[in-house]
């Protein structure tokens, strides 16, 4: 599918990526979630071909494209981004990941503080969520004390700790072991390369995406601006 007149968009090869990952974090006995944050400003139309991906779960920061994906595929675990913390209602999204205080235990995500870089709430052991994570940076690894500091909160294996994303997926091993087990992967299924270096990521395409121009992060998520 052609996007425009500098990029191409292979649905299929995007789904053996997902497949790949599906495979790979069932082995590691982990979840992930895919986000599709790059895709905020594409229309509806393009989101709607999304909705029969193989992947169990997906993000967004756009709503309106959780609803879409909701409404053609009920089985889809949908997450909103909610980065402002606003209260939120709607019976189409089943993880609302905030950092807000006012938050329902049944389908909040919490995220915590633990650093001035990171934005989020003191943790606090007397809440009754089912999943936890932190906001960290897309492009840096953090300080690996982060995640020794988050072993001292003591959250049960059995709760979602969400603190991997693309930039840490080299260092699953090293997150696991700090009781980490669910991911946020959007950029690293979307090029197949490591954030860290750019090298290929064993097992995934990196022609999901096909340009006359080098395919970057930023190009996808401009496309529509």
């Amino acid at each position: 599918m052609n996007l425009n007149n500098n990029l191409a968009f292979h649905k299929g090869r995007l789904n053996e990526n997902i497949d790949y990952m599906n495979d790979f974090f069932f082995k590691n006995e982990m979840t992930w979630t895919f986000v599709i944050k790059a895709f905020s400003l594409y229309p509806n139309s393009f989101i709607e071909q999304l909705s029969d991906l193989s992947c169990l779960s997906i993000a967004s920061d756009n709503e309106a494209h959780l609803e879409i994906l909701k409404q053609r595929n009920s089985n889809i675990e949908t997450w909103f981004l909610n980065y402002l913390g606003v209260k939120q209602t709607n019976d189409f999204i089943d993880v609302n990941l905030t950092h807000s205080k006012e938050f329902s235990a049944d389908n909040a995500c919490l995220m915590i503080s633990l650093d001035s870089e990171r934005e989020g709430i003191d943790f606090n052991p007397n809440f009754s969520c089912k999943k936890y994570g932190a906001y960290l940076d897309c492009s840096k690894l953090p300080d690996l004390k982060f995640f020794d500091e988050w072993v001292n909160f003591k959250i049960s294996p059995d709760i979602t700790q969400s603190l991997g994303t693309s930039i840490s997926f080299d260092k699953i091993d090293f997150l696991k072991s700090k009781g980490v087990n669910h991911f946020r992967l959007g950029e690293i299924i979307l090029t197949g390369k490591s954030l860290i270096d750019g090298s290929k990521v064993h097992g995934l395409r990196q022609d999901v995406f096909v340009s006359n121009k080098v395919v970057s992060y930023h190009l996808i998520s401009q496309l529509y601006l």
